[in-house]
């Protein structure tokens, strides 16, 4: 089994903060989005990643090198001009062993478990599986249907709202989740080189030419972390643990939603209210007092109270 990340995006809608970062770059509370992902692929033993970058290329190939100290082989396929989410897959072509391939978008945080993804996909002898998930208003969002085997029918457009209530009624509720386990062969009638869209030409193509997909509906924790808010909910959602996150021994709970790096100092006296997180090296003073959904960053000082909210690092609030 391979792994693509699909990484190379300018993360438009979360502008401001992509002016100077990538968006799989931006971190997850204390490390990158992106590591966050590479982890999960290794703890699944998917440990041969193909990379796709594009905007702001050289800040991930220099965190994350050859990935040896991911425990994890990485290689990088960088576009020269964007191709679109298919477009970066079929130039990953040469890298290709012939493997199921597992597919990431970098910026959907979730709890699925790759480990029955990949077996459901086997299982099934699927060219094509598509992780879905339910939600309970579906009029923002372009619909799956599936039959009672779950094998995907038919791709729906966002519905409006009469289109929404005769689609719920026929128990049509489920959208694509950004995450899929695909066959290589499916790509062999595109030219490399040209965008390419899996939701608008390869996966009706794959149902037009007969080949088998199928949909693994996951109902666990699942969030687009494409906007400001979606992203900072995020956080908060680790910190309040609604998502699995292994903060490593670099980082101590103090009390339920409280994490306090080891490194930081955080004197007598100082108020810390759940959920927040104190970076690395960050120093909180013995009069501040950090409001819940809060998080420091590194190397931050911190003598006062401050309002509720995100804080990049290196930060000074006196």
């Amino acid at each position: 089994m391979q792994a693509v990340i699909i990484a190379g995006g300018k993360g438009t809608r979360l502008r401001p903060l992509t002016y100077g970062c990538p968006k799989p770059m931006l971190p997850l509370v204390d490390r990158p989005f992106l590591e966050w992902m590479i982890n999960r692929c290794r703890e699944a033993s998917v440990c041969d990643i193909l990379l796709n970058v594009q905007y702001q290329a050289r800040q991930v190939i220099d965190y994350f090198g050859d990935g040896d100290r991911f425990g994890v082989k990485i290689r990088y396929i960088e576009e020269s001009t964007p191709l679109d989410t298919a477009g970066a897959i079929k130039l990953a072509e040469p890298y290709f062993t012939g493997e199921s391939l597992i597919v990431f978008n970098a910026d959907i945080l979730t709890d699925l478990d790759l480990t029955a993804l990949i077996k459901f996909h086997k299982s099934h002898q699927s060219d094509a599986t598509l992780t879905l998930t339910r939600v309970e208003d579906i009029t923002p969002f372009g619909l799956v249907e599936l039959n009672s085997q779950n094998q995907v029918q038919a791709f729906r457009e966002k519905p409006n709202a009469e289109q929404a209530v005769e689609f719920l009624a026929q128990g049509i509720n489920t959208i694509n989740a950004g995450t899929y386990v695909l066959e290589p062969k499916i790509f062999d009638i595109y030219p490399s080189g040209e965008p390419l869209s899996f939701e608008r030409k390869v996966f009706p193509d794959v149902l037009c030419n007969g080949h088998k997909m199928m949909g693994f509906v996951a109902d666990g924790y699942w969030m687009d972390m494409g906007t400001p808010a979606k992203y900072f909910q995020a956080q908060i959602d680790v910190l309040e643990e609604k998502v699995s996150f292994d903060f490593g021994d670099r980082v101590e709970q103090q009390s339920k939603g409280i994490w306090i790096a080891k490194t930081a100092n955080v004197a007598e006296g100082a108020v810390l209210e759940a959920p927040c997180f104190i970076g690395d090296y960050a120093s909180i003073g013995k009069d501040a007092r950090i409001p819940s959904q809060t998080l420091i960053g590194a190397n931050s000082l911190v003598n006062k109270e401050v309002a509720s909210g995100m804080y990049s690092n290196g930060s000074m609030l006196i």
